[in-house]
């Protein structure tokens, strides 16, 4: 019997606005007030443009807007892009229980479909904490093993996720639901290999994209194995290299995983990194020392930080987004960690590559390899004196969140890069007010219309 992929399929057809916890909601809300902020940062970079010319390039139905591009395209493709946009900087909100990053595969499918359907914004949280608590039980039994294996969770587990958002907005049934599982589950796929590449955003991307085509083919009679989470030769089995995790349907619909929150990240590079540059920036504010008299950095960390932050040696901007000593190189050398620091030039300069190659990282193996904390740094100066700092909770983490109006701080610094003020504020008033929206498409208007002449 099909008992994992019964319930998912289930609860999918099931769950209702009513049903959703207040705190999961406004999680939910904060998670996709920040991705479209993100996305909005994001429109001008080299990767996004080059994929919203692909698909403007590619024509179709006009069914959904491209994120400051000024078209729509079918639902699937205006998934992709605005997918890959809202991972292009790495600044997008990150869940543990998720195994990675939940909005820019969920939203996107949730923008796409919704403004093609013209949903409500009761509908379109349903749609997107549906797809959280689908991945989440997905991430929670299988996130260790399967990272360990290279596969990036953000396309995998967020596959599915963004599929059960699809199924749910399409209205599937049972029946169609579960063969919507089984088509994105053989859709779902991505490499760690490529973290500091365009590609990692590319996968966000195509998670959000393969969600709607699997939800799309399956309500049109499309077939797909029915049972794809239950027995060997499961999308788990497979994916966990031949062993099968402990899944855990059983409460869905009871327990919420979205109620325990999301971080919204405070820095733009790997979540990984962020312990680390909490660190530095502390201990360089607690004794001023001068980045010109350290002799080695030393970070002792959990097993998880070197299997995502594993640019050593960065030499691009992008990869200094996956490299714990560039951020901390940046922390000692600047005080603060932006945008506009993660650049090729940045990189390369010599003071930042000088203190790159004094900083090594130590895995302490007493630490859980599912946490990211703590993370505690060790500067030895010239002069032989040793600075300490540990850090037990990251800023942006539910211990230690950005406050609303940090968040709402964000949100306005990355849409000002695409939109002019007014534009930005009505954006937040929407996107905060999601709930009250009959329609969707005026705030799809904004983002895809009201971009500033480039």
């Amino acid at each position: 019997m099909s008992e994992n992929t019964e319930r998912m399929a289930r609860f999918i057809t099931d769950v209702s606005y009513e049903m959703l916890p207040k705190e999961g909601i406004e999680s939910a809300k904060q998670g996709i007030l920040d991705c479209l902020g993100v996305a909005l940062a994001a429109c001008l970079e080299p990767g996004s443009r080059i994929i919203t010319e692909y698909v403007r390039k590619e024509q179709g139905s006009a069914e959904s807007g491209v994120i400051a591009g000024g078209f729509k395209a079918p639902a699937s493709e205006a998934a992709l892009a605005n997918g890959t946009m809202s991972h292009m900087l790495d600044y997008d909100d990150v869940s543990i229980a998720f195994g990675g990053h939940p909005s820019v595969a969920l939203l996107p499918t949730v923008l796409a479909l919704g403004e093609r359907l013209h949903c409500s914004g009761k509908e379109a949280l349903s749609a997107y904490i549906a797809g959280f608590e689908v991945a989440t039980r997905i991430a929670l039994a299988y996130m260790i093993r399967h990272y360990d294996l290279g596969w990036h969770t953000t396309a995998t587990f967020g596959t599915i996720g963004a599929t059960a958002a699809a199924a749910k907005l399409l209205r599937l049934d049972v029946s169609k639901s579960r063969a919507a599982l089984g088509i994105g589950a053989s859709l779902a796929g991505g490499l760690k290999r490529n973290f500091g590449t365009m590609t990692k955003p590319f996968h966000a991307g195509c998670a959000a994209r393969n969600g709607v085509v699997a939800a799309r083919l399956a309500e049109q009679g499309f077939t797909a194995d029915e049972n794809i989470f239950d027995s060997q030769g499961s999308y788990g089995y497979v994916l966990s290299g031949g062993v099968e995790p402990n899944l855990d349907t059983q409460d869905l619909g009871e327990k919420f995983n979205i109620c325990s929150g999301l971080e919204i990240k405070p820095y733009p590079s790997c979540r990984g990194t962020h312990g680390g540059i909490d660190a530095a920036l502390q201990v360089k504010d607690k004794y001023a020392f001068n980045p010109a008299d350290v002799a080695e950095v030393e970070y002792h960390v959990s097993p998880f930080i070197p299997l995502a932050c594993f640019r050593h040696q960065p030499q691009t901007g992008l990869e200094g987004k996956f490299s714990v000593e560039f951020c901390a190189a940046l922390s000692f050398l600047e005080g603060k960690v932006t945008l506009p620091q993660f650049t090729d030039e940045k990189v390369q300069s010599p003071p930042v590559q000088d203190l790159i190659s004094k900083t090594k990282i130590t895995v302490n193996p007493e630490i859980p390899k599912n946490s990211l904390v703590p993370v505690e740094i060790k500067v030895k100066l010239k002069n032989g004196e040793v600075l300490c700092q540990k850090v037990e909770a990251a800023k942006g983490e539910p211990k230690n969140p950005l406050s609303q109006e940090e968040l709402f701080t964000k949100f306005r610094d990355c849409a000002s890069v695409a939109l002019l003020s007014k534009e930005v504020d009505k954006a937040l008033e929407l996107a905060s007010n999601l709930e009250t929206l009959k329609d969707i498409t005026p705030l799809m208007e904004i983002l895809t219309f009201r971009a500033k002449p480039r």
